[in-house]
């Protein structure tokens, strides 16, 4: 069950979209990913399907304006996936 906090941090996540100065496909990646997100903390899954994240990789090493973006999401991956491992 979440709590009150976690609660309002959804209702934020559903209000979320990508930039629309980014380019569209990036748009659709991030906006796919923030749904998927939501949906996990509306269902309290434990985790979320692997295809969303590895899309959002394969979008944003497209844009190399990016890649500061590409490595933190890999560095977060990698402290959340590699202890589980």
């Amino acid at each position: 069950m979440m709590n009150s906090e976690q609660l309002e941090e959804l209702k934020r996540m559903k209000t979320l979209k990508s930039s629309p100065r980014l380019p569209m496909d990036l748009q659709t990646a991030v906006n796919t990913f923030i749904k998927q997100a939501t949906i996990i903390g509306e269902y309290e899954l434990d985790s979320m399907p692997p295809e969303y994240v590895n899309n959002l990789i394969d979008v944003l090493t497209k844009y190399p304006e990016y890649d500061f973006l590409t490595k933190e999401l890999l560095e977060i991956l990698e402290n959340e996936v590699k202890p589980t491992l």
